[in-house]
């Protein structure tokens, strides 16, 4: 079982995918942060130190694969998990993602939200964040 105290971050410009996840991740006990871009998202990475982050691909300011390039860059947001989650079914996107840092890759519509909540659990479990 998550720790409650769980902080998770939801970055894309796509407000009925933000909300499917936060929805998803609140009914799940998570504390749940919402950015409808790469920039708000960075910022709110650094401020809030959310344990895990999920992110679009394609939003303005910064995109999905920059996004993950910055926080490479930060030490205390290099370790953190990445999921990114894509409605577009563009070849190399997923292996783009993943040779960047990204820990999971799925589409938005294909994985049951319930697998993407064990992926998250499985990935924060991995980084100490289990009860």
């Amino acid at each position: 079982m998550i720790e409650r105290k769980c902080k998770i971050i939801i970055v894309d410009d796509n407000s009925f995918k933000r909300q499917v996840y936060a929805e998803k991740f609140r009914s799940e006990g998570f504390e749940v942060l919402e950015a409808e871009n790469g920039q708000i998202g960075l910022e709110k990475i650094k401020s809030e130190k959310p344990n895990l982050i999920i992110t679009g691909i394609d939003m303005p300011m910064i995109n999905g694969f920059n996004l993950i390039g910055e926080l490479k860059k930060f030490p205390p947001t290099a370790e953190l998990p990445i999921i990114v989650s894509s409605h577009l079914n563009r070849p190399g996107d997923d292996k783009k993602a993943l040779d960047l840092g990204a820990d999971e890759f799925i589409y938005f519509g294909f994985v049951p939200l319930n697998e993407v909540v064990e992926k998250a659990k499985i990935l924060l479990a991995k980084h100490g964040h289990a009860a």
